[in-house]
């Protein structure tokens, strides 16, 4: 198996592998036709919720619209600022409906891409029945880790009940619940390839949590930008692809890991 860049590439940490994947993307334009489907429902949602968002809150700051001319610059300022802040709140949210909805999409990008980097291509023959199936699986599965992530977050909240310190502690959980979650959706897609059991997902994950916490960190900082988090996806599950292999490469050489070998070779069906 071909690696990922060599020796940079394996050592190249895991926080910028999400702008990694988008430069992998711009230099392989075979992907671009596979991509072009979870970007357009990536930017139908969030960029549909900054339009319904601009909307609503220019109605509910209409009383400072009118006026002098600091009112209007105060109108648009309280206006755009709360545009951002909002969608910066509801980007983890609507982040992972985009992706699960796109799932079946987002999982053919990881599969070219690891063809890309392997070498080996598969000629796979399409069908519209098998489409419907794998997208209904998937997409349930994807939805169910959302409710997951969504019920870790309301129970940290909890948090929050601690005098002087509970915002700090709710803060520092809930980006450590997104970076995981983040990077279990995003690593994901070549694990479900090989039929990982939610056990052996949990034990590859927790072996390499260092890499899995900052790459997911990585996608986080990305995906918080607005405008920018409407390409975020294919970026996100190419950048998750390659740090999978490049991790598989590395297991190669620890002993008492499990073999690169074994976790780079996909599975049939």
């Amino acid at each position: 198996m071909n690696t990922t860049g060599g020796l940079a590439g394996r050592l190249l940490p895991a926080p910028f592998y999400v702008i990694r994947g988008a430069l992998f993307l711009r230099a392989h334009r075979v992907l671009w036709k596979y991509a072009a489907a979870p970007t357009v429902i990536g930017v139908l949602i969030l960029g549909g919720s900054y339009w319904l968002l601009y909307h609503l809150l220019s109605r509910f700051f209409d009383a400072y619209a009118g006026g002098a001319w600091y009112q209007l610059v105060l109108y648009y300022l309280l206006l755009l600022g709360s545009t951002v802040l909002l969608s910066v709140v509801f980007f983890f949210v609507l982040t992972r409906v985009a992706s699960a909805l796109a799932w079946p999409f987002n999982d053919l990008v990881s599969q070219k891409t690891e063809e890309i980097v392997r070498g080996t291509f598969h000629d796979t023959p399409f069908s519209v029945l098998q489409l419907l199936r794998d997208s209904a699986r998937s997409i349930g599965h994807a939805f169910k880790v959302l409710g997951i992530y969504l019920a870790l977050l309301i129970a940290a909240l909890l948090l929050l009940l601690i005098p002087g310190v509970g915002v700090l502690l709710y803060t520092g959980a809930g980006a450590l619940i997104s970076s995981y979650m983040f990077a279990y959706e995003y690593l994901g897609y070549p694990m479900d390839r090989r039929r990982f059991t939610w056990k052996k997902k949990q034990n590859f994950l927790r072996s390499r949590f260092r890499s899995v916490i900052g790459f997911g960190l990585g996608n986080i900082v990305v995906a918080s930008i607005p405008f920018l988090n409407l390409l975020f996806i294919p970026a996100a599950v190419v950048g998750g692809t390659l740090l999978f292999l490049d991790l598989c490469v590395a297991a190669e050489s620890r002993p008492g890991q499990m073999h690169g070998s074994a976790l780079t070779r996909e599975r049939g069906p």
